[in-house]
Parts: structure tokens; C-alpha cells; sequence
């Protein structure tokens, strides 16, 4: 009997995914959602819709109970979370990602649940001193020095899931950046579209990004949940690029002109004074003072540890990247 599972953030863009693909290999599949989710992501998949979020410990506790009263295994993957630079976003980062990580873990004790997934990120896991280091699982966590909101919460939430590792079967999934389609454009989209459509970009951040596809994401979290082994965490990353190799392949596949150099580290520093001052004034959406930290940054991990254990092989980043922009194309959206 293959276990049901209670899905948070189903609506997203991992979430959805991962949905589907659940639902293809037969199991139950229960999705929590606000009410002003937009439902149409999971249209034609066979799961039961429960109202509620991350703030509603009633609604939360009633899904839960919901799913283990129907009997057999249950698995609950924890996929919800805000994911935000802006320093406004402060408090609602520390209100959803960590305590409402508190309440799912409350709920998953309370009714015996028999396995709980945490989808964290890898920036819980902290960053590379540059662009020669590859980090794994056991790095010490590094990234308060980045003063970013979202990295402190996905940290501080996924403390939360492991010390529940006590009690509880936890295992954690840390997905680096996610390529692929959607119908809402994740970042990784966004930054296609600006690359194809917006003016030439002369330089790159300086940092360096590890890359996946939400296929092979969703994929790693299923296997986590069947093969993973308790109390531990799997770094879900194909490979690791420096933004300029990223852009310059992006570019290429694109046929657009590409970068041709990284922005120096003088210049990078000073584009993150001016984001800090403007920020005061009239916080932008994007290039928040964070967000140039962030990119600045050396973000370059090893997935030996899922690909050893739970025998996980995720696809080439540049045939995810290839596959995505042709789909992007045929849809009309770069």
C-alpha cells in the first residue's frame, strides 16, 4: 500500500510538480492551500483540497488528522515557504517559513505521521569561500554573514524539522536554483526573459549558482521520502556554475549576445551601497541590497550524497535549460 501524502505549498513551483508526479505513481495525494491559491497549476490531478495556511494551526491539525484517519502509512512533505529579499518581507519569513514549519511539525506529532519530508534550500546550508570549493551536507553554516532574511529562516526552519528527528521520521531535501516551466515564472524564468528580450548585459554577478531541474527536484524528494535516511539532509544540485558561465550558456542557447565578463568585486561592493541607500527611500522589487549580496556569492555545492544514497540522477543542467527555453518559446513566454 503506497503511503498518502499531505502536500504544503502544492500550488508552487516545486510543489506542483512534485504533485503530479506523486499522483503518477498511484499515491493519495491531500494538498493544503490558502483559498486565494490559484488551483488551476494542479488542474486534472486527483487530489483533495484542504483551506487553510501555514498561520492556521486549526486548519493544519484538521488535514493532518484527515490524512492519518484513512488508515496505512502517511507521508507529509513540508514544501511551503516564503521566498522573499526584500527587507519589508522580514517578519512574514520568520511568521511562515519558521514558525509555520513549528506548527506542520506539531501537527505531523500529534497524529503519528509516518514519515515527514522538509524541503529546504541551499542556502540553509551556507556558501563557498569561491569559485574553486565545492560544499556538501556537513559545511558549517556560513551565510548570516549575508544578513538575508530568507537564508536565516530556511536555516532556522530546517533546525526545527532536524531536532524533530527525535520524535519524528524527518529527512531534508536542499534544492539549489530550479529551472524549468511553470505557470507562474519563478525567478529562474524571469531572468531567461530579461536575458532574450531586455538590453544587453555587460557583466555578471560575481558569484556562482548550483543549478537543477523541478523535475529532477520533485523526483529527489520522492526519493528522499522512500530511500532517504532519517535525520538527514541531500543537496539536490546537478552541477555548479559561476553566473557568468550561466549566462553565457543561457545566451547561447538563446542566440542572444552574452556576457563577457564578471562584474569586479570594487564595483559589485558599490552596486550594493547604492541598492542600501535606495532602499531606504523606495525599496525596489528586485535589486534589493540582499538580493546583491546573494548574487555575489559563492553558492557551489557537491550532490554526491543523493546520487550515492538515493540514487538520484538529474538531468544535464544545459539539456534542463535547453528543454526549458523551447517550451518557453512554443508557449510564448520569452
Amino acid at each position: 500500500m503506497k503511503p498518502a501524502v499531505l502536500v504544503t505549498g502544492a500550488t508552487g513551483f516545486v510543489g506542483a510538480e512534485l504533485v503530479r508526479q506523486l499522483c503518477a505513481r498511484g499515491h493519495e495525494v491531500d494538498v493544503l492551500a490558502r483559498r486565494s491559491s490559484d488551483r488551476s497549476v494542479l488542474a486534472g490531478s486527483p487530489v483533495r483540497w484542504h483551506e487553510g495556511d501555514l498561520d492556521s494551526t486549526a486548519a493544519l491539525d484538521a488535514a493532518v488528522k484527515a490524512l492519518v484517519a484513512r488508515g496505512g502509512p502517511t507521508w507529509v512533505v513540508h514544501s511551503a515557504a516564503v521566498i522573499s529579499y526584500a527587507t519589508r518581507d522580514r517578519e512574514l519569513q520568520r511568521r511562515v517559513n519558521v514558525e509555520g514549519t513549528r506548527h506542520v511539525l506539531d501537527a505531523c506529532r500529534a497524529h503519528g505521521v509516518t514519515r515527514v519530508l522538509h524541503v529546504s534550500s541551499v542556502v540553509a546550508v551556507g556558501h563557498a569561500r569561491d569559485a574553486s570549493e565545492l560544499l556538501d551536507e556537513d559545511a558549517p553554516y556560513n551565510n548570516a554573514a549575508l544578513r538575508c532574511d530568507y537564508a536565516d529562516t530556511k536555516r532556522a526552519a530546517e533546525e526545527l524539522a532536524l531536532e524533530a528527528a527525535r520524535e519524528l521520521d524527518v529527512v531534508v531535501v536542499n534544492p539549489g536554483a530550479i529551472f524549468g516551466t511553470s505557470p507562474r515564472a519563478p525567478n529562474t524564468i524571469k531572468f531567461l526573459d530579461k536575458l532574450a528580450h531586455g538590453p544587453h548585459i555587460p557583466f555578471t554577478p560575481p558569484g556562482s549558482l548550483s543549478v537543477v531541474g523541478v523535475r529532477d527536484v520533485a523526483l529527489g524528494c520522492i526519493l528522499a521520502l522512500e530511500r532517504g535516511r532519517r535525520a538527514r539532509r541531500y543537496l539536490l544540485c546537478e552541477s555548479a556554475w559561476t553566473s557568468l558561465e550561466s549566462f553565457q550558456l543561457a545566451a547561447r542557447l538563446l542566440g542572444v549576445r552574452a556576457p563577457s565578463r564578471s562584474a569586479p568585486r570594487w564595483l559589485w561592493s558599490a552596486l550594493e551601497r547604492g541598492a542600501r541607500a535606495v532602499d531606504l527611500v523606495a525599496p525596489p522589487k528586485l535589486l534589493t541590497p540582499t538580493a546583491v549580496r546573494m548574487l555575489g556569492a559563492h553558492f557551489r555545492f557537491d550532490s554526491a550524497r543523493a546520487r550515492r544514497e538515493l540514487g538520484w540522477e538529474p538531468h544535464p543542467f544545459e539539456e534542463v535549460l535547453e528543454t526549458t527555453i523551447a517550451a518557453l518559446r512554443e508557449r510564448r513566454e520569452i
